[in-house]
């Protein structure tokens, strides 16, 4: 029975909200057919499929979670993760493209691309002992290629920190030559603008969630290039406040950041750590940009 493996795989304390829904079998069998008229049906049980989503649901899920699931990505991830044949044939037919280019940009790795998909793969399909396949953590509140995506760049950022040994591997190196010179790869292009596009627009949400005077002190050091001493001359303060100021205004910014992006692409911090990487050539670039403006009235702090 649906709903019987479904709470028996929710956490005991997001398990209230589920056993009061009255209809919980007819909106678990509604998200297996929806998967099913987008994928086919797999020999891999039902049942076992609403018990991975019961798996990775959050604690505070209620039964409005379910009609915000990708009902398809998450069946396509059960697939793989139970070894179906038609799952990973999608799978590789619908991802390979966005594996291979997350391995063009890594210059710094002598890794044929046939070879990293086959790290990838072991990577999302092949279990460690007592755990289950990392496909299977997939929890569907965002799309499966984004999270695709961000998986094989923690994978490269991983091999580039292996390949350094015992050397401090520098944020620029981590970043993997990700900034490549405009024109050499048309879809490493494209594939390198998809973060881009949305970390501007989370930094540009960011952004407005300052105060005034954050925004100032940021228009201060980064458009007027004041130093310490001058800033904390302007408000009439010590170098230690001042400084205190700006790395509190250069915190929240980042922050608000992590948390716009998250909330966008629907990834966990680790995640944000790893696309971060890929963009934060273009950060200061970024940040100047929205910095072009007047200097803002402050009101009392």
């Amino acid at each position: 029975m649906l709903a019987a493996a479904f709470l028996g795989a929710l956490p005991p304390e997001g398990r209230a909200a589920f056993e009061a829904e009255p209809d919980l079998g007819g909106r678990l069998a509604g998200l297996v057919e929806e998967a099913k008229a987008a994928l086919g049906s797999f020999a891999a049980p039902d049942d076992g499929f609403v018990a991975q989503l019961g798996a990775v649901l959050p604690a505070d899920a209620t039964p409005e979670t379910l009609g915000r699931l990708r009902a398809a990505d998450l069946y396509l991830a059960y697939g793989c993760a139970a070894g179906e044949t038609i799952a990973l044939e999608a799978f590789e037919s619908e991802f390979g493209r966005d594996i291979d280019l997350a391995i063009s940009r890594s210059g710094n790795i002598n890794l044929a691309k046939d070879e990293f998909r086959q790290l990838v793969r072991s990577k999302l399909f092949v279990a460690a002992v007592g755990r289950r396949p990392k496909i299977a953590d997939y929890a569907g509140r965002g799309d499966l290629r984004s999270w695709v995506r961000v998986t094989a760049l923690r994978m490269i950022v991983d091999l580039v920190r292996q390949h350094a040994g015992n050397k401090v591997v520098p944020l620029e190196a981590e970043a993997l030559g990700a900034i490549p010179a405009p024109g050499d790869d048309p879809e490493l292009d494209y594939f390198q603008r998809v973060f881009k596009t949305e970390f501007k627009e989370a930094l540009q949400t960011a952004f407005g969630r300052l105060t005034p005077r954050e925004r100032n002190l940021l228009r201060h050091q980064v458009l007027h290039g004041l130093n310490i001493d001058q800033v904390g001359a302007l408000y009439r303060v010590h170098r230690t406040t001042a400084f205190r100021w700006i790395e509190k205004a250069r915190r929240s910014l980042l922050q608000h950041a992590r948390d716009a992006l998250k909330q966008r692409l629907h990834v966990a911090s680790g995640e944000f750590l790893s696309i971060m990487r890929v963009v934060q050539g273009d950060l200061e670039v970024s940040v100047r940009r929205l910095l072009v403006s007047n200097i803002e009235a402050e009101p009392p702090e």
